[in-house]
Order: C-alpha cells, then sequence, then structure tokens
C-alpha cells in the first residue's frame, strides 16, 4: 500500500501533471495548428493555378481567391450544363435521321422491288416493239438517204437514227425521234 500522502501532495501531484499534460496538448496542437496551415497554403497555391486570375493576380486575398474560384466553377457548371444538352439534342437528331434513314432504306427497296416488277411488265413487250422498230429504221435510213451526222433539210430535230441506235440504248429522245420517223415514212408512204 501506498504511504499516506497528505491531501495538498496529492493537489499538487495533480496540478504538476496537468501542467506536464497541458504543456505537451499544447505542443501537439502547435504542430497541429502549423500543419494545417501549411496545406491551406498548398491548397490555397494550387486553386490559384486553377482559377483565371485576371490582371491582378499577384494582389489578391484568400477572400478574392475563393470568389473567384466559386464564380470560376458556376460557369464551369452551366458550360456543362448546356453540353450536357446539346449533347442530348444531337443524340435525339442522331436517332431521328437513324430512323428516316431506315424509311427511305425501306422505301427505296420497295420501290426497286415494285419498279422491276413494273419494267419487267412492260420490258417484254415493249422490247419487241423497238426491237420492230429498230429494224425498220434501218430500211427507212436507205429510202430517205439521210447523212448519219447532220440534221435534215426540213428542219427537224432528227438527227441521226444511226448513232442514237448503235449502242441499242433507247432514250426517250431517241424513242422520240423514232416516232417521229414513223409518222414521217407513213406521210410518205413507206411502210415500216
Amino acid at each position: 500500500m501506498p504511504p499516506f500522502i497528505s491531501s495538498r501532495e496529492r493537489e499538487s501531484l495533480k496540478r504538476k501533471s496537468k501542467s506536464k499534460k497541458n504543456t505537451s496538448s499544447r505542443s501537439t496542437h502547435n504542430e497541429m495548428e502549423k500543419n494545417r496551415r501549411a496545406h491551406l497554403r498548398l491548397c490555397l497555391e494550387r486553386l490559384k493555378l486553377l482559377v483565371p486570375l485576371g490582371p491582378d493576380a499577384n494582389r489578391h486575398t484568400t477572400l478574392s481567391l475563393l470568389t473567384k474560384a466559386k464564380d470560376h466553377i458556376k460557369r464551369l457548371e452551366e458550360g456543362e450544363r448546356k453540353a450536357q444538352h446539346t449533347l442530348e439534342q444531337l443524340q435525339r437528331e442522331q436517332r431521328h435521321l437513324r430512323r428516316r434513314l431506315e424509311q427511305l432504306g425501306v422505301e427505296r427497296t420497295r420501290m426497286d422491288s415494285t419498279g422491276s416488277t413494273r419494267s419487267s411488265d412492260k420490258s417484254d413487250s415493249d422490247q419487241e416493239d423497238l426491237d420492230v422498230d429498230v429494224e425498220g429504221t434501218d430500211y427507212l435510213l436507205g429510202d430517205l438517204e439521210w447523212s448519219t451526222s447532220s440534221v435534215s433539210d426540213s428542219g427537224d430535230e432528227r438527227g441521226s437514227l444511226r448513232s442514237s441506235c448503235s449502242d441499242e440504248g433507247y432514250s426517250s429522245a431517241s424513242l422520240r425521234r423514232l416516232h417521229d420517223t414513223q409518222e414521217r415514212a407513213e406521210q410518205l408512204g413507206c411502210s415500216l
């Protein structure tokens, strides 16, 4: 058991231990405060690099730096909102254009298939007529003695039937000339 200690001695021991604790506590607190301020200075220096300060970059207070940082953050957020809105609008437009492209592709396929059916229905009978007409033009050319490269003397817009039909391609102008030629041959009394 500890020896008997008077109350005064106890109080003095308590005071000594408290003063030792206060001293170590104060030095710990001072060290922590020093570290906190150093960290704050470092953060403010980093913030200076991130925030556009303008012409008075050397004369700023912590408050002005924080105010400019807050304004800069607001501008960035507003720019991000606008960019996000534009992105969403462009994505909607892209989806719309893709759907439209698909519709046009389907319509084109449909038109190609119906057009080829119609042209195949017409092409058999028309091809026979054209073959007969083209063969008839050789007969007509010999009778009328047309030049192969000039327009006829009557002032019609008929060119060379041989050159227009030589590649076996039938354009609407060639067919029109052929029809006009048939009419002219009938007027002259020639048969095709």
